[in-house]
């Protein structure tokens, strides 16, 4: 079993409770509230700026050229094509950049963009894309688990973001990722232990993610 594959397995209790989040299925389903999808996009913009900048640490690993490639070529297309459609969805959202901008980000996103950061910086470049691979992953996973609750959803916009991560190209793109890192891991080796606590970990935050959008969490003081 490759690494990918083995680390969710390990972790499945976990995974496929990001499956069947609230968020998640009400969102499928289009009974989503407007204003929790509204929170989720502007915290979402704030974690998308801390992941290209983690892939862009991870493109500076001692590492072999396909793996920095990859990782510019991810840096690239987040900053660039994924940040002008997120202008695209603010804009139908009622929201603009200053208000994107100007938004502090929740503590659970805080905590995962540092999380992300503090890992990719200290640790090895397998480490890094590991823990970068839930975001990549889950989201595949969780739109073909709920492609059947879209037949029923008659809000046009949370349809069109669904089918984004059903696309083919989003699913070669995750399928890309997760080979790069099963290869590093045959190639290069690394400790299972730590890679198994940081899937473990990001995870964890994934889960806690779509909490703090479905709460519209706030800091408390």
């Amino acid at each position: 079993m490759r690494l990918s594959e083995k680390l969710r397995e390990e972790h499945w209790g976990l995974w496929k409770r990001l499956l069947e989040h609230p968020f998640v299925v009400e969102l499928y389903e289009g009974r989503l509230p407007l204003e929790k999808f509204r929170f989720y996009a502007v915290q979402d913009y704030n974690y998308l700026v801390g992941l290209v900048r983690s892939l862009s640490i991870a493109a500076s690993k001692l590492a072999p050229f396909e793996a920095s490639r990859l990782a510019l070529e991810h840096a690239h297309f987040l900053a660039t094509t994924e940040m002008r459609n997120y202008e695209s969805l603010l804009k139908e959202l009622g929201l603009s950049m200053d208000d994107v901008l100007k938004a502090e980000p929740a503590p659970t996103n805080r905590a995962y963009v540092d999380f992300m950061l503090a890992t990719c910086s200290t640790g090895t470049i397998v480490e890094c894309l590991v823990a970068l691979l839930p975001c990549y992953w889950s989201y595949r996973d969780i739109a073909l688990h709920n492609r059947g609750r879209l037949e029923s959803n008659t809000v046009d916009l949370y349809r069109r973001w669904a089918s984004v991560y059903l696309s083919d190209d989003y699913g070669k793109a995750v399928d890309e990722y997760r080979a790069l890192i099963d290869r590093l891991y045959e190639a290069y080796g690394g400790d299972y232990k730590t890679l198994s606590y940081i899937f473990k970990t990001a995870t964890r935050y994934e889960y806690m993610f779509w909490e703090m959008a479905y709460r519209m969490e706030r800091w408390p003081i």
